[in-house]
């Protein structure tokens, strides 16, 4: 078959095949039993098997999407609260004034059990550096 001379036409021709948009004569014109034995082959394979496997990832995105679209809105919210803060277009109120002031009063006074693992961890860098 001459449009299966160069990887590109080949290509061009197994994508017409997928969207059926092909002359079945070709096929049939190449070899009576192999030209539809390939093409029953490439159509079992890749409708069946590939386009099926690609719709499940599909449906399986959309449904991950709709479990986290409440996430997505309190992010939105969180972004769009902190944007009008900082721009003072609106005053925070008291719950979240002492939000901010719980937030930075623990950033200052850090728990040291907290800070256990980081040091241990950087224990354990100075032995491998001296051994």
């Amino acid at each position: 078959i001459a449009s299966c001379s160069s990887l590109l036409s080949t290509a061009q021709m197994l994508f017409e095949i997928t969207l059926m948009s092909f002359d079945a004569t070709d096929f049939t014109g190449a070899d009576p039993f192999l030209g539809p034995f390939c093409f029953s082959l490439f159509i079992i394979i890749v409708v069946f098997i590939c386009l099926s496997m690609f719709m499940s990832i599909l449906n399986d995105g959309f449904h991950h999407v709709e479990v986290n679209s409440i996430e997505d809105q309190q992010i939105l919210s969180y972004m769009l609260k902190k944007f009008l803060n900082w721009t003072h277009l609106r005053r925070p109120n008291v719950e979240e004034t002492y939000e901010i002031r719980d937030s930075r009063m623990h950033s200052q006074y850090v728990d040291p059990i907290e800070n256990f693992p980081d040091k241990i961890d950087q224990l354990l860098e100075a032995l491998d550096r001296v051994y």
